[in-house]
């Protein structure tokens, strides 16, 4: 469908009527995520829609400058008007949990949830690596260098996964954070807890998430940044169950 200036697929599990939900993908698509959690949430009775984000999938990629996060929260609060389905439940991993907070800090009134899967709350220079000085085109180089040096089957080129975590990093989602907390909406965030290595900024991170949105539910998930497919029993077991309480 077409969807603020984007041609965007959309892949649906569930029937109409029931409650909606939208899940968006991690920086590397939704291939191997979406089998771990969209069967079982259309079996608990809620209707799915999970985007193939623009660039990934089947749907083609837009400006680079585009993939900043605010912008592309603007595209996914259309796609939610698009579809009807406001207000809805969202999930999101990784990237996608960074882009629910920026939809819901820009436009509540389409949400009644947010779920957020190991993401929204690293900020870019938790990464050693992050250089500061560089501008959005260097940010997408060194991601696109660093990507392309990894072994991994994606659903999006090197170039586009590039452009959508330079995006992000450029407009972290702790900033908005706070205005996320004034909406009063229902926030679950489920973080890993591994590699141990990590264990210092981590905490530093979730340190940083509780002060500017104290009323979320922080539940540790005792796997890497993977928890789908490293702890998916654990993740869907919590999700349903707090689903049922607070959406």
């Amino acid at each position: 469908m077409d969807v603020d200036g984007a041609r965007i697929r959309v892949h649906r599990w569930g029937d109409d009527g029931s409650a909606n939900i939208v899940y968006w993908h991690g920086g590397g698509g939704g291939r191997d995520e979406l089998p771990q959690i969209a069967p079982a949430l259309e079996q608990a009775g809620y209707s799915v829609f999970a985007p193939d984000a623009p660039g990934y999938g089947d749907s083609p990629p837009i400006d680079p400058a585009r993939y900043r996060a605010s912008n592309v929260a603007r595209l996914a609060t259309a796609l939610i008007d698009t579809l009807g389905i406001a207000p809805t439940v969202w999930i999101g991993y990784s990237w996608g949990a960074s882009i629910g907070i920026h939809s819901a800090a820009r436009a509540p009134d389409r949400f009644r949830a947010l779920v957020l899967l190991d993401g929204g709350y690293f900020v870019p220079e938790d990464d050693p690596d992050y250089d500061p000085s560089l501008d959005l085109a260097g940010h997408i180089e060194a991601w696109r260098a660093e990507i392309e040096e990894q072994d991994g089957e994606w659903d999006a080129p090197a170039q586009v996964m590039a452009a959508a975590m330079a995006g992000s990093n450029e407009e972290p989602a702790l900033s908005v954070l706070p205005a996320v907390e004034a909406t009063g909406l229902p926030v679950l965030l489920l973080h890993s807890t591994q590699p141990a290595e990590y264990d210092d900024v981590r905490a530093g991170a979730l340190a940083r998430f509780r002060a500017a949105l104290p009323s979320a539910e922080v539940v540790p998930v005792s796997a890497g940044h993977g928890i789908l497919s490293e702890a998916g029993d654990d993740v869907r077991r919590i999700l349903l169950d707090w689903l049922g309480r607070v959406a």
